[in-house]
């Protein structure tokens, strides 16, 4: 039976998919699928509808896809992907083609793979209704279902493969983006669109109320922030609640407020309440604004703040690619976890920014130790990750006692003149070929652990 995903290369895949549909074909003699498909045949408009009916259900694809664009276009696309599917004649190099376009067409305009597998659902079950009409044993029914969801099954495998790796160069390509955007002035960037809000707030308030004349009427020009806000901080501040915020506020002001405004300027009290409702919706906007801004400065850079080290964010990306690297080319890599041995009891006396300083020098001795190739992470208050590409565990041991030497020998200055001596303790894990980086992570923590029992200031290599 299939394999999905078990080939690594275009030519191996069309080979797989190939034998699976030999394999498949076997589930039903040559008469059931002959019948099978001159039913399709005759019936392939009302099982295009049926599938059809299945996806518009759900209403994210209902958005997704336009009722118009569906009868016109894809109801044609479907009914000759039905027949296809079922042509007992049809090259199945072809036919692996047509599902990988199709997988990567569904990545494109966001369908989820799910809900084709539900119309695949659908479709396989009102087939085998259809076929229980017709004059077919029971025995010929069973073996015809089987063939049916195993080819419905063979289609959608081969579809997610495609899909996945669409969306993955999607998101490949929108990481770029954020990064080249990462990669300019940031600070200069939120000056820039706070000077393009205060410019939104003057005109509307001058066109509105300082110079408004009877019977105003909005321009429906866009101005620079709203056009930024609704194009560009979506994508870049993906997921921040302050967009949603800020887009909230300004619909108000536009919609609500700046009417309300219009109808009541000639009143000196009247026009004053709103425009003290106006300015309040646009100091919170700036507040928004600020703060989407400085915690994208803090956080989203990937740099920790107070060591300038990668943060944990990066962590399972750059990981994944060590795996897929460490997996294709046989080459092993490790990963040290070290924490500060009783850091908190030992920077307490000076506060807050004496632990931030002496954090900094910490992760400036793990920085200045390791390779040009291996990554450094900052993943708790006083816990560090080290990434040692095409590493085994004797060389990761060595890595990690010298920087447990390292750190020990080290005068560690929380405030001038008030040397404090440290130590670490590190635990060691190796890629062992387990897919999942979380096992690593566990093995690393669990071998960290053991030094920590063992009396600290001290190196584990886990089992």
């Amino acid at each position: 039976m299939h394999t999905p995903g078990r080939a690594s290369s275009p030519d191996a895949a069309v080979e797989s998919f190939q034998r699976d549909w030999r394999d498949i074909g076997h589930l039903a003699g040559v008469a059931t699928r002959r019948h099978i498909f001159e039913l399709v045949q005759a019936d392939a408009e009302a099982f295009a509808a049926l599938f059809y009916d299945a996806m518009f259900a759900d209403p994210q694809a209902a958005v997704l896809l336009d009722h118009a664009v569906v009868n016109e276009r894809l109801h044609a696309s479907m009914r000759r992907w039905l027949l296809q599917l079922f042509d007992p004649s049809v090259d199945p190099a072809a036919l692996a083609a047509t599902q990988r376009r199709t997988g990567e067409v569904h990545a494109r305009i966001g369908v989820p793979i799910a809900l084709v597998s539900r119309g695949g659902r659908v479709l396989t079950h009102a087939i085998v209704e259809r076929l229980g009409e017709s004059a077919i044993d029971r025995s010929g029914l069973l073996r015809a279902a089987l063939y049916l969801q195993e080819l419905f099954a063979l289609a959608i495998d081969t579809m997610t493969s495609a899909f996945a790796s669409n969306a993955n160069r999607i998101a490949r390509s929108e990481e770029a983006y954020r990064l080249f955007f990462l990669g300019q002035d940031m600070k200069a960037e939120r000056e820039r669109r706070r000077s393009e809000l205060l410019e939104w707030a003057h005109q509307i308030l001058e066109r509105y109320y300082w110079e408004a004349g009877d019977g105003v009427e909005p321009t429906g020009e866009q101005s620079q922030f709203s056009l930024w806000l609704r194009h560009k901080a979506a994508m870049l501040f993906d997921g921040a609640a302050e967009v949603e915020l800020i887009g909230a506020d300004m619909e108000r002001i536009e919609n609500e407020l700046l009417p309300q405004l219009s109808q009541v300027r000639a009143s000196r009290s009247d026009a004053r309440a709103v425009v003290g409702e106006i300015n309040r919706g646009i100091s919170r906007i700036k507040e928004l604004l600020g703060a989407m801004f400085d915690r994208y400065l803090a956080f989203e850079d990937g740099r920790d703040s107070v060591t300038a080290l990668l943060n944990r964010r990066y962590f399972p990306a750059i990981v994944r690619r060590e795996i897929e690297v460490a997996t294709s080319r046989h080459s092993p890599f490790a990963l040290l976890m070290a924490d500060i041995d009783g850091f908190r009891t030992a920077v307490e006396p000076w506060g807050h920014d004496a632990g931030n300083r002496v954090l900094a020098q910490a992760a400036a001795v793990l920085q200045e130790h390791v390779r040009a190739g291996d990554f450094v992470f900052r993943i708790g208050d006083d816990e560090f990750l080290v990434l040692l590409v095409e590493c085994d565990g004797e060389a990761a041991m060595r890595v990690a006692e010298g920087l447990r030497r390292r750190i020990e020998a080290m005068r560690f200055e929380p405030a001038a003149g008030s040397p404090v001596q440290l130590t670490i303790s590190v635990g060691v894990a190796t890629f062992d070929g387990h897919p999942d980086y979380q096992r690593l992570l566990d093995r690393a923590d669990a071998a960290l652990s053991h030094a920590k029992d063992d009396g600290r200031n001290r190196s584990r290599l886990s089992d």
